[in-house]
């Protein structure tokens, strides 16, 4: 790799990086919250209320953090929602430390460094097309990248924030975690260039005689969603994935914890379940980079292949089975998730205009975040009221369901008519980069 390639893909290598960072910080502090408040309070009363209070914003604050990375730019944003972030954790210990910290000042701080964390997200996924671009890689390459960060955090992050808690006490994991933040606005005020706000040509328009005065944040926040409706195939891929995250977010805080309870006889064999999940993500997220060239190059085929996969592995846990074929469903579902992020990342960026990605990303995120708790709570209530193998069984039917509708749905089969196009711009974009630059092919 040449001198002017390492620059050019610079600002690329550095998001990555600071999704990392970001991601790890936060799945550490999963551990660190209720660690801490249990640790300075003993109430597990309290250390529920600290996890309320850091979750509750992430609805509000991703509408309108996306509006705000269309309006003022991502790139600073991403920048500032880091540096805050990181200033309200490191100001828990250190408040504790010095003056005390009562739990209402506690919640605030929590719930501001989620507000405060959210915007930074939608910015980051706002600034991928652009640097990708830039490093002339394929978008799947640098979507894998990105959100391999998510995958490996939950792998390493709570095992690395309970140890580092045991050694040094749980305040030093949310230091870490404050660290983490502002390295990530650090890599990203360097690293990345600064560009113009997407929002300023349509501030520009507006200054024209018959334009009207921009409209006003509530309005810019609903437009993300209105958009997504308008778009038949964003709204087909996305209801997929809301649905989804309706019915898998409790496997991991529910049903694995109760299965390996009930069905296994030892609650300490979640641990294995959840590490075999763990590493399949890890193995789909990055695999599907070099899969999306051949083997999952059709795009309708792999998100539904994916979905379908996952579908089975959930019916199988309905059979309650042991623990070895729990270990490979666990794997199973974990692959499977893998590519669904960097192939719906890339259906996005292709059918958002630049000027709208920090809403259209806030818009995403705020639907998946509010399906998520629904389905938990659902899960962990059906689950006592009806049983555990009654509650798979039941939602196993309704990914069926979802299954059969992803499957006749026109909009996502339209994900199959792209990679045709594809194909032809592939070939030409790689016979170009032999042409001139034979050494740095990505």
């Amino acid at each position: 790799m040449t001198a002017t390639d390492t620059l050019t893909k610079r600002p690329l290598i550095a998001l990555v990086a600071a999704n990392y960072l970001s991601w790890i910080g936060n799945t550490m502090t999963l551990v660190a919250v209720p660690l801490y408040v249990l640790d300075i309070s003993g109430s597990a009363a309290e250390a529920g209320a600290a996890g309320f209070a850091g979750a509750l914003p992430m609805i509000i604050a991703g509408l309108a953090g996306g509006v705000i990375a269309d309006r003022v730019g991502a790139r600073r944003t991403s920048v500032w929602a880091d540096v805050l972030a990181g200033v309200f954790m490191a100001a828990v210990p250190l408040l504790h430390s010095t003056v005390g910290l009562a739990l209402p000042a506690l919640m605030t701080l929590l719930f501001l460094r989620t507000l405060a964390d959210a915007p930074g997200a939608a910015a980051r996924l706002a600034l991928l097309p652009r640097v990708t671009a830039q490093a002339k890689v394929r978008s799947e390459t640098a979507n894998s990248l990105f959100h391999s960060a998510q995958r490996v955090a939950f792998v390493v992050g709570p095992p690395a924030a309970g140890v580092l808690a045991g050694i040094t006490g749980p305040a030093a994991v949310l230091y870490f975690d404050a660290l983490t933040f502002l390295l990530s606005g650090l890599f990203i005020a360097i690293a990345v260039p600064k560009s113009r706000p997407a929002a300023a040509a349509d501030a520009e328009q507006e200054q024209e005689p018959g334009k009207g005065a921009r409209p006003g944040l509530v309005r810019e926040v609903s437009e993300g969603a209105r958009y997504i409706l308008r778009t038949p195939i964003l709204a087909a891929i996305i209801s997929v994935v809301v649905c989804t995250n309706f019915l898998d977010d409790a496997l991991t805080p529910v049903l694995l914890p109760v299965y390996s309870r009930e069905v296994l006889d030892n609650a300490d064999l979640v641990g294995w379940l959840l590490a075999a999940n763990g590493i399949g993500a890890v193995v789909g997220s990055f695999g599907y980079a070099p899969a999306s060239r051949r083997l999952l190059r059709n795009r309708w085929a792999t998100f539904v292949g994916c979905f379908a996969l996952i579908c089975v592995a959930r019916l199988v846990m309905v059979l309650e089975p042991g623990l070895w074929p729990m270990l490979l469903v666990t794997f199973a579902i974990g692959l499977a998730s893998g590519p669904i992020n960097p192939l719906v990342t890339g259906v996005v960026e292709r059918a958002t205009p630049e000027r709208m990605l920090g809403r259209i990303w806030g818009a995403v995120m705020a639907m998946a975040f509010a399906a998520a708790p629904i389905g938990i709570f659902l899960n962990g209530w059906l689950t006592e009221q009806i049983g555990l193998r009654t509650t798979l069984a039941v939602f196993g039917g309704l990914y069926v369901l979802l299954i059969a509708y992803a499957l006749t749905n026109r909009a996502l089969r339209g994900l199959a008519r792209e990679d045709t196009k594809d194909v032809h711009d592939e070939d030409a974009h790689d016979k170009g980069a032999h042409d001139e630059a034979p050494s740095s092919a990505t």
